[in-house]
């Protein structure tokens, strides 16, 4: 009987290395859910700290600008998975650089929580905290933008080799231009920086549109 030589590797078929794709997405599906769990674990021990005696009004006056952040960091995760999602639909196979760049992106998103807590447990809004905030969703928007810039490099990753299912750059360009303009601002004006994080779906949605049409 024929024996590969020892330390040789296999070859991967296509059904083995789709599999693993899937395995990547799974993965990164439940790292989002995981950190959507923890922004809200600093409200559930705010509940636990509270008096009997106090009312649910009174409590979530006290606390509203943590529940603001909190509402803030869960949909700009969503919408970073929401994206992810579409980006990886494209996607029949992967290779080695793509599985590092969104391990990065991974790592990023699980750590929001950590400066989202910080916002938290401040009474007066700070500079620092407020740059450490918005810089922290800036990192998580460039590995987005590396990664559709990778997968638009690599046809043979996508569904079709052809334009058609290359990812638009324009949206995560804009997304991290917005997130930038908010690090710089919140030096300034921490208020001014994180209001400035509302503008992020809007702006999706322009450069969205904006790039279907330059593509039709």
């Amino acid at each position: 009987m024929h024996q590969e030589p020892a330390g040789r590797r296999q070859p991967v078929d296509g059904d083995q290395r789709r599999s693993t794709l899937q395995r990547v997405i799974a993965f990164t599906d439940a790292a989002v859910a995981i950190a959507l769990t923890l922004l809200a674990l600093p409200l559930v021990d705010f509940a636990d700290q509270s008096s009997a005696r106090q009312s649910v009004a009174d409590l979530v006056h006290q606390h509203l600008g943590d529940i603001l952040s909190f509402a803030v960091s869960f949909l700009v995760i969503a919408l970073f998975w929401r994206t992810h999602r579409q980006l990886y639909e494209r996607l029949v196979d992967y290779d080695e650089v793509l599985v590092v760049l969104n391990s990065i992106w991974i790592m990023l998103v699980v750590f929001l929580p950590f400066p989202t807590a910080r916002l938290f447990v401040e009474t007066h809004l700070r500079a620092d905290s407020a740059a450490f905030y918005v810089a922290n969703m800036l990192a998580i928007s460039l590995l987005a933008l590396a990664q559709s810039w990778w997968i638009g490099r690599r046809p043979q990753l996508r569904t079709s080799p052809g334009p058609e299912t290359a990812p638009a750059l324009l949206p995560p360009v804009a997304l991290s231009v917005v997130f930038a303009v908010a690090t710089l601002v919140a030096v300034v004006s921490p208020t001014a920086g994180l209001l400035l994080i509302f503008l992020v779906p809007v702006v999706q949605f322009a450069a969205a549109r904006l790039g279907r049409s330059s593509a039709g």
